[in-house]
């Protein structure tokens, strides 16, 4: 159990070599001395320009200064997962833009789509990376699946019939190894009556196939831009701060937050332990407009 411790693309962009097959092989190792470390990135809301800001700040210059924080120290990083939302205004350009980013970590990456996000432009520009309706890969002793708990038009989400009876079956398929579930929206209320709004509708429905399996270790979400953790039976239910502006927590209607970017480190043991920090920036760039009522 878990301790609380990516509109049409321009012609004029240059399409960036397609990353290589970073989900395709089926085991990726890490040094056998020590858990895999997993970085979870969030909500960057990227966009096509670098000047591009949404309440007043900068999305590219905060989530390169996360990508850094997450990227530094001595322990390397074994894989990368964005939890969606990844680019704001639905250009190519901001996917390309993305693209060079992971690429250049030279990480394995799984993205999956947030509500702002065009899956045709994610597939296009993050290649291998872009994870289907429902995917998995396996990494050492853990099994990783990613949903698109996405709907069209809509800031809420829902997994299909089809995303719930194949997560049960991989899971029934694989029970010796230890697990992850990725989605977008948060699967069950947070306590902030405008974000409860949108969470996954159909969340009860995951959870109960969750509960089924005990190999199941964690479910963690993007969205809320804050960070959450809740206990579910013989998981965690997590939820991590965007790498942009922060939601006020407990709050009942749209309110930033004070506190500062950020992601989330998780620690895969070997035993099935979980463990788990969320890192911040030490302060904001540049803050954003924290009087804003929306966006």
């Amino acid at each position: 159990m878990a301790d609380t411790r990516m509109q049409n693309a321009a012609p004029s962009v240059p399409r960036p070599r397609r990353p290589a097959p970073l989900s395709a092989p089926d085991e990726t190792r890490p040094p056998p001395h020590r858990p895999l470390r997993l970085i979870q990135i969030t909500d960057s809301h990227l966009f096509a320009h670098a000047e591009g800001r949404l309440l007043g700040l900068n999305t590219r210059c905060t989530f390169e200064a996360v990508l850094s924080l997450a990227l530094e120290g001595t322990t390397p990083a074994d894989a990368l997962v964005m939890t969606g939302d990844l680019v704001q205004d639905e250009t190519g350009e901001g996917y390309a833009y993305l693209a060079r980013m992971l690429e250049a970590t030279g990480l394995p990456c799984f993205c999956i789509p947030g509500n702002h996000d065009r899956r045709d432009l994610m597939e296009q520009w993050l290649g291998a990376a872009a994870m289907g309706p429902i995917a998995d890969n396996r990494i050492d002793g853990w099994h990783l699946i990613f949903l698109d708990s996405t709907l069209p038009g809509e800031d809420g989400g829902r997994l299909t019939a089809r995303q719930v009876h194949h997560l049960d079956a991989l899971l029934e398929r694989d029970p010796s190894r230890h697990c992850l579930v990725f989605l977008h929206q948060q699967p069950v209320p947070i306590g902030s009556a405008w974000m409860d709004t949108m969470g996954v509708a159909n969340g009860a429905q995951l959870l109960a196939v969750c509960n089924r399996h005990p190999h199941v270790k964690s479910v963690i979400c993007g969205h809320i831009h804050q960070e959450f953790a809740q206990a579910h039976g013989h998981y965690q239910i997590l939820g991590t701060p965007s790498t942009c502006f922060q939601f006020r927590p407990d709050s009942p209607n749209f309110a930033l937050d004070e506190r500062t970017p950020g992601y989330r480190d998780l620690w895969l043991h070997a035993d099935g332990r979980l463990t788990t920090r969320v890192v911040r920036l030490p302060q904001y760039p540049q803050p954003p407009s924290f009087d804003a009522t929306g966006y």
